[in-house]
């Protein structure tokens, strides 16, 4: 059995790997990153290291690492592959899309592949099997389009497992070490799916997955937004660290408390069902043997404050529901003042508040109404925030 993963980053190799490996997979990377391919060849071997679980370490080895410019040689691959994996970053896969479609040019022409294939997506992108899929075909001739439609299917996953940076001294020893967190389930929309789909223990393949695919997002990133915009503005470092703050636990369980209540209501989910996800998701930020830094889960806040992401679109959503939402406000409000000097798009944003002010951020960053209770409350959280003390700055 065979597995092609493009990328071969934390993701790639701290959570795809470890579930086919262990699953008894071969596992060919491609990269476009010349020198992280000749690290993985030369050592050809590298560890996963779950943190808090050290019994559950795997050593990954006998993989293959091919460049991404092959096309010839990961065709060849492609030809006896049973499932393919992308973890490249959402941004870079309308480019992956047209490298992808050039192998399987070479596939069809050679009469492959050798029965249904599919392709499942690990991005932290807003549909990114769509975008890929839409991209490949672009860049394939009308008859090779309806072959690929055919035969291969191109899935979403939801993946819920970090894996951070390694410490200097762990680096040393290996400087491919992948840190991770104990967590094995990998959710894939089980619709897109073409064929009778591998089995793979940790994957589960998720009906309905348009609406866990919105309560992952509305429980899991909101929460990390809720957690890392105050956990900023009080100058924690390490997630954990603001994830246990008395002050921050307090916002975040208002957040859910609000949140839960309009998911169950949606999604028509027992509000003790998403209670039970929700409290997942705050233990896995809690959990001090993760350590990670608190401006990685903050950065990109110009996205991240878009009308339909983590924290105002969470927010629309908690008022379609006529539900209140003082809560998400706060964190909002945290959000709006993020200034990491070392983010190119919180110093946008800072630019923004600070020369056309915040009614025009609301406007046109959150495109919500400025006559809105929304806008009304975040701009009340603000005066709050800069009352207690946590912003000192216009």
């Amino acid at each position: 059995m065979k597995a092609i993963i493009y990328g071969a980053g934390k993701i790639s190799r701290g959570f795809i790997s470890q579930l086919v490996y262990l699953a008894g997979y071969d596992i060919v990377y491609v990269d476009i990153n010349d020198s992280l391919l000749a690290q993985l060849s030369t050592r050809k071997q590298f560890t996963v290291h779950v943190m808090g679980a050290s019994e559950k370490n795997t050593l990954i080895t006998g993989f293959k690492c091919l460049s991404l410019t092959d096309t010839a040689a990961v065709a060849r691959e492609l030809q006896a592959a049973d499932i393919v994996f992308t973890s490249v970053g959402g941004k870079n896969l309308p480019s992956l899309g047209a490298t992808i479609a050039a192998a399987f040019t070479e596939v069809f022409d050679g009469g492959g592949p050798k029965g249904f294939l599919n392709i499942i997506t690990c991005e932290n992108w807003k549909d990114p099997a769509r975008v890929l899929a839409e991209s490949i075909r672009g860049h394939l001739s009308d008859d090779r389009a309806k072959r690929f439609d055919t035969c291969i299917g191109v899935a979403q996953a939801v993946v819920m497992r970090s894996a951070v940076d390694a410490t200097p001294d762990i680096l040393k020893q290996d400087p491919l070490t992948v840190p991770v967190q104990d967590f094995w389930q990998l959710p894939v929309d089980i619709d897109s799916i073409k064929g009778q789909p591998p089995a793979i223990p940790g994957i589960i393949y998720q009906e309905n997955f348009a609406g866990f695919l919105e309560r992952k997002i509305y429980t899991y990133n909101t929460g990390n937004a809720t957690i890392a915009y105050l956990g900023y503005l009080k100058k924690s470092y390490a997630l954990a660290d603001a994830a246990n703050d008395d002050f921050i636990v307090a916002v975040l369980d208002q957040v859910y408390q609000q949140t839960n209540k309009a998911l169950s209501l949606k999604h028509k989910c027992s509000l003790e069902e998403q209670t039970a996800f929700s409290e997942q998701a705050k233990r896995k930020y809690q959990d001090y043997a993760i350590i990670d830094d608190v401006r990685r889960h903050a950065n990109d806040p110009i996205r991240k404050l878009g009308p339909d992401d983590r924290l105002i679109g969470a927010a629309r959503l908690v008022q379609a529901y006529h539900l209140p939402v003082d809560g998400i406000s706060i964190a909002i409000a945290a959000a709006l003042y993020y200034d990491n000097p070392q983010d190119a798009l919180a110093v946008s944003l800072q630019a923004l508040r600070e020369q056309r002010g915040i009614d025009h951020v609301l406007q046109t960053v959150c495109q919500i109404s400025l006559d809105g209770d929304l806008a009304k409350t975040i701009k009340a959280k603000i005066v709050y925030l800069k009352k207690i003390g946590l912003i000192d700055h216009e």
